[in-house]
């Protein structure tokens, strides 16, 4: 436990003034209107990009676990960092976002990173990060 605490102490340290540094280390940026863009780095996939994405949500604006996370813009170049790519979400969405697809619709189970109103719950996105903090804590 004490290297988790060590290891996320060093990563929330380095991390810009500007952005929140989640549990995996990627960086989410407050926009403007409630909109946030987690930013990926090499080898982050939606797994890692949800979660950072729930995190923000729980701990940056204090969401509850059943409230719902929508894709803004999907995987594309980011707004806020050059050279990278990122995905911008929000927990308050307008009306065609909150109509957007949900896992399960159309037999598809996967999660997305391209489907502008794809939603999660934000414990369902949450416990994405679980196994990034066990593997922490060996």
């Amino acid at each position: 436990m004490r290297a988790f605490v060590t290891s996320l102490a060093l990563v929330l340290a380095a991390s810009p003034a500007f952005a929140f540094t989640a549990v995996n280390g990627l960086s989410v940026v407050d926009m403007q209107n409630g909109e946030f863009e987690v930013i990926s780095s090499r080898g982050a996939g939606p797994r890692e990009i949800w979660c950072a994405g729930a995190q923000f949500a729980h701990f940056g604006q204090g969401a509850a676990g059943n409230t719902r996370l929508y894709i803004v813009k999907g995987i594309s170049p980011s707004a806020t960092q050059p050279a990278r790519k990122s995905v911008v979400f929000t927990t308050r969405p307008d009306a065609a976002l909150a109509s957007g697809p949900k896992p399960g619709d159309g037999g598809n189970y996967s999660v997305s990173l391209k489907r502008t109103g794809f939603n999660l719950r934000v414990a369902h996105a949450e416990g994405f990060c679980e196994s990034i903090i066990d593997e922490l804590l060996d």
